[in-house]
């Protein structure tokens, strides 16, 4: 089983290489690319982790797989560690179950802050399994950098802590703790001096700024069907049935309930008053493998079954990623594809630097043309942008060649590869905009 196991990570590993060449960034690995191109200890939208994986393999050559190569050895590590932590006669089920969870089985293809956040949980579960066991100091410093890598991934992490503590409260007792406490705050503590630097901008934006909608039931029935879901295709019902079956039978397995539990009434709380967004959860796949694997519903030869009807269509359905929307029309699948040559087609229409009204654009042009493109986000929401545009040296040149969507601006039109209708406006001025921007 062990070289079954082995050869099936060499397997994926090979062939999630060979799928990344095969499709474009998504607008937002763009994005982050940009991050990483600008490394800081924060950012608008989220901390530096994503940054950070994407810049350490930049020594690859400039490509997709380049920018995602990271991302892909991180999701095996991740798999490694919940196969850790299941018996060792589950642990191929461990792995199956897990690239039947559908956003954690494609997080690897793309470079995405869920996926750190997924490996850092994975992490800390394991840490905190052997601190509850042993109180040994590789657990006690395990935990002091995992906390802040929960953290540093993306904020959903402090979730994990928070209800770990709220199911053990006796760790409130243990002078380690206290330690872990400490060197986790210290480790943290650059990240809080920049969002202080930046007025607690992030924070301000997803508490406060984003978006709020009246209350809905069916949003709330869809959140919950889409937890359901997003633990696996057909077997999502039983792994959260048979998680909420298992029994506390130590101190571990009560603090993953509570994370998997408390995690789920959180965001449907949320959603009382605002949009959910169907990653906010993947962190999850971790401990909800560990408890329902604690079943002894998985002996049973039907639910085994299950879970291969489960698997197939979930793996399988990444091959269509490499499709062109114009063999294969699906709708989605025009983000990664054809902006490498868009790219081209506007960097041959304008004769002088490149701005662009959204961050979207603005990144995959910044991508395929290798050179910094700048989004002026007039009318549109804050992110980086702000930040890197208040630099003067971005408005030293007088007039810019601006690609925008705004009908109130005039120029050549051209479509996007995802039909959105845009303009070229050869000769603008950006010192117009920069008092309207938000």
């Amino acid at each position: 089983m062990t070289k079954i196991l082995n050869f099936s990570f060499l397997f994926i590993l090979v062939l999630h290489v060979l799928i990344a060449c095969g499709f474009e960034l998504a607008h937002d690995e763009a994005y982050y690319w940009l991050y990483s191109q600008y490394l800081d200890w924060g950012y608008f939208d989220h901390p530096p982790v994503v940054a950070i994986l994407i810049k350490l393999f930049s020594f690859l050559p400039h490509s997709e797989v380049g920018v995602r190569m990271g991302f892909i050895l991180v999701q095996l590590c991740a798999v490694m560690l919940v196969m850790g932590m299941v018996v060792k006669s589950r642990r191929w089920l461990a792995m199956m179950l897990f690239f039947s969870f559908p956003l954690a089985s494609f997080s690897g293809l793309f470079a995405l802050p869920d996926l750190p956040l997924l490996f850092s949980t994975a992490l800390y579960c394991f840490l905190l399994k052997r601190y509850l066991e042993k109180h040994d100091a590789i657990s006690v410093v395990g935990l002091s950098l995992s906390i802040p890598l929960l953290l540093y991934s993306k904020y959903h992490g402090i979730l994990v802590v928070f209800f770990t503590i709220l199911a053990l409260p006796g760790l409130l007792k243990r002078k380690d703790f206290y330690l872990i406490a400490l060197g986790s705050i210290l480790l943290f503590l650059p990240h809080v001096l920049w969002q202080y630097k930046h007025d607690f901008s992030t924070l301000k934006y997803h508490f406060f700024e984003r978006p709020k909608v009246d209350f809905s039931l069916i949003r709330l029935l869809n959140y919950s069907a889409t937890q359901v879901f997003l633990a696996g295709l057909f077997a999502g019902p039983l792994v959260w049935w048979t998680t909420f079956k298992t029994p506390n039978q130590d101190s571990f397995l009560k603090a993953l309930k509570w994370i998997c539990f408390g995690t789920f009434f959180f965001f449907l709380f949320s959603t009382f008053s605002k949009k959910f967004e169907a990653n906010w959860t993947i962190f999850l796949t971790p401990p909800l493998i560990i408890l329902t694997l604690q079943s002894a519903l998985w002996e049973k030869k039907w639910v085994r079954v299950l879970l291969i009807v489960s698997l197939i269509p979930v793996f399988s359905s990444r091959f269509l990623l490499v499709f062109n929307p114009e063999v294969l029309p699906i709708k989605r699948l025009h983000e990664f594809h054809g902006w490498k040559d868009w790219s081209r087609t506007i960097n041959d229409k304008c004769t002088r630097p490149i701005m662009a009204n959204t961050y979207q654009v603005a990144s995959k042009l910044s991508f395929y043309l290798r050179r910094p493109i700048h989004a002026l986000n007039f009318n549109s929401r804050k992110n980086q942008f702000d930040y890197w545009l208040q630099d003067p040296v971005y408005y030293l040149t007088k007039e810019v060649c601006y690609v925008t969507d705004k009908k109130r601006f005039t120029g050549e039109i051209i479509l996007t590869p995802e039909g959105k209708t845009m303009r070229i406006v050869p000769d603008f001025k950006p010192s117009e905009l920069k008092a309207d921007s938000p």
